[in-house]
């Protein structure tokens, strides 16, 4: 049966009741101080970590961070000194979460795995009281749970998958053998029950009632319906289900037969795309939120996919993630460490299972009303290029798993490879401006030998001299599965995004050799036109009140930056970078732009400081030092309210 709140298990039992007659008194006096108590720890808490909505400003909020629930607070040191005092020992530690991994909602309670404590907790939203559900047989360390809709628990543990009713009588066991079982995460799917199975990449298909095995839905791959790591699990209001593929970055959603629907996120770092997704849940808006690891934030989509926002980032007070991990949504207020302002009502609350950094239960209140940006503007020509039939689009044929013969010769249906000492003209055919002698890396008479050189063995060379496959790889986006990521955009050669300059000291094995484009002055204070010369076409005229009057002659306006750095996380949904600006914002524009665009250098200032006078226009740079940094501009939110408005 589910213990009560007042319940406290065996290993909690430290207290000694032989206290009598007065010390009932002492009881009674110890129980109001424990409340007194709850209130200054949750006022302590409300001044140590302060509330924080999401979009930042200037942007109007749709997420508001309430705090943590931890079930019962510590007791107090005063409460601690007159335990001690009256009985000899410490109070008991009250409940508390430890480690939570899945979470589940059903009417007013939340079920929570804790793998730490090797129990399910049910937190009481109306009354803010934590208990935990017992099993019998019992359950060894749950990481997932699902409340069925008569309200049986569905646990996954170490000894698999269970069924147990509401009072913790385990009667059905869903199982397959001798194939390879490894469950993650479990889901009631009408009179089926759906499990991920990590082992094998696909899922596992069961009747609820007796626990048969049905069928399998899937298989390892990058395809539809195809899984690497298969995770969370969610029903979608329309009836589908939303599984969280982990190494291909992607939560799929497949209809109620296993057939694919579509796909929602992408690879990346940006809005609505991941590094290591972990579980998904749905409102009952449709509106789909994601938790990801990687990027350490829950991703909100729209019910057709489109992403709306990211909340939950590291450092941002009460709502701060390190590792979330499950996640439900509930439409009960649950009691938490801050009020929502009375001038807020919410369509429902999120609630997020964080497991490193103040382990327990985020809670967002969700403000809805956010509508994704749908905007389509028309690529910049920084991103087209010419192909040799005289045809003009995006990312070359590279990105086509059927734009082969843009670059190979077709024989009997097998494309012939193209020979070392002919790339450079295949390329050159679309890229003709890296002929061009004054890029740092020409590929024309450009030597790759010479002291502090050293040209890995498998990156091919013309008698000596660089070709366009020394650094680009293009082979790896000759997959039917391919897919464009924003990591490596140019197909750079053991590119690291945290690393950028990886692959420059693989040849560059001198260890003075600095190469950043960023160290624009030498030894002495003076200019380095060799640094300028990486960006820059040609070395640019400094004027004499730096102030900006002409284009830079940048090699790509556009995005340059992203030869070497990785597309950093969003606020903005669609992205900044190469978003149109209207004309009425580039007439007043404080901020530079490539032509009518935005451009990383917009918010960014790739100058090494000292370069320009201090307080000119060229030398602007913000004033926190942890923003400065990042080489911003201004202080946010300051650089915000240059373009937007409060």
């Amino acid at each position: 049966m589910s213990s009560s709140v007042t319940e406290v298990p065996a290993f909690r039992r430290a207290w000694p009741v032989w206290c009598f007659g007065g010390a009932l008194l002492a009881c009674a006096w110890v129980a109001g101080l424990f409340v007194g108590g709850c209130q200054e720890g949750r006022h302590d808490l409300s001044a140590r970590y302060t509330a924080r909505v999401y979009p930042p400003a200037p942007q109007a909020p749709c997420v508001v961070a309430l705090g943590t629930l931890r079930g019962a607070p510590p007791a107090t040191k005063a409460q601690v000194e007159l335990s001690m005092f009256l009985f000899g020992v410490e109070p008991p530690s009250p409940l508390a979460i430890a480690n939570p991994t899945d979470l589940a909602t059903r009417d007013d309670q939340l079920l929570i795995c804790d793998n730490a404590l090797s129990v399910v907790f049910r937190w009481d939203a109306a009354s803010g009281e934590l208990s935990e559900d017992r099993f019998h047989p019992s359950r060894d360390y749950p990481f997932a749970v699902d409340v069925a809709p008569n309200g049986d628990r569905l646990i996954c543990d170490r000894g698999g998958v269970v069924r147990a009713d509401a009072t913790g009588n385990v009667y059905v066991e869903y199982a397959i053998e001798p194939r390879a079982f490894r469950p993650a995460g479990v889901l009631a799917v009408g009179d089926r029950v759906w499990v991920t199975n990590l082992a094998a990449h696909r899922i596992e298909v069961f009747d609820a009632a007796s626990g048969k095995h049905l069928r399998l839905i899937g298989e390892h791959g990058r395809g539809p319906a195809q899984f690497a790591l298969p995770r969370g699990l969610a029903r979608t209001p329309d009836g589908n289900v939303c599984v969280v593929d982990v190494l291909n970055n992607r939560v799929q959603v497949l209809d109620q037969d296993g057939n694919w629907v579509r796909d929602i996120g992408r690879p990346g770092t940006a809005v609505g795309s991941f590094g290591r997704p972990r579980d998904v849940a749905v409102a009952p808006d449709g509106t789909i939120f994601v938790t990801d690891a990687f990027s350490q934030r829950v991703h909100a989509f729209a019910p057709d996919g489109e992403p709306l926002l990211a909340f939950g980032e590291p450092g941002s007070g009460a709502g701060e993630l390190t590792l979330p991990n499950g996640i439900a949504v509930t439409t009960i207020a649950p009691q938490a460490e801050h009020e929502l302002p009375p001038e807020m009502s919410p369509a429902y609350y999120v609630l997020v299972a964080e497991q490193l950094n103040r382990p327990g239960i985020r809670v967002y209140a969700w403000l809805g009303n956010y509508e994704p940006d749908r905007s389509t503007p028309s690529p910049p020509a920084d991103w087209l290029v010419r192909l040799p039939d005289g045809k003009v689009g995006p990312a070359g044929p590279h990105w086509d798993a059927e734009g082969c013969t843009t670059c190979h010769e077709e024989d009997e249906g097998r494309f012939l490879p193209i020979a070392t000492d002919e790339v450079n003209d295949v390329c050159l055919e679309c890229h003709e401006e890296h002929e061009d002698t004054a890029w740092t890396h020409p590929v024309v008479d450009s030597e790759a030998t010479g002291s502090g050189l050293q040209v890995p063995a498998d990156w091919p060379l013309d008698d000596g001299q660089l070709v366009c496959l020394t650094c680009h790889e293009i082979k790896r986006q000759c997959s039917v599965n391919a897919r464009r990521s924003d990591a490596g955009v140019k197909l750079l050669r053991r590119y690291d995004p945290l690393r950028t300059r990886s692959l420059c000291t693989t040849c560059h094995v001198d260890p003075d050799w600095t190469g950043s484009p960023h160290r624009q002055l030498d030894s002495e204070g003076q200019p380095n036109s060799e640094s300028c010369l990486v960006c820059h076409k040609k070395e640019p005229e400094i004027p004499s009140d730096c102030v900006r009057r002409s284009e830079p002659k940048l090699r790509e306006a556009l995005r340059g930056c992203l030869t070497c750095h990785v597309r950093h996380w969003d606020y903005f949904p669609a992205e900044h970078v190469g978003r149109l600006v209207p004309p009425e914002l580039r007439r007043s524009a404080k901020l530079p732009l490539a032509g009518d665009r935005i451009a990383c250098y917009t918010c960014h200032n790739p100058h090494e400081g000292g370069l320009f006078p201090p307080g000119s226009e060229l030398a602007r740079r913000a004033r926190s030092p942890a923003e400065a940094a990042y080489r911003l501009r201004a202080d946010r939110p300051l650089l915000c309210l240059q373009c937007h408005e409060k």
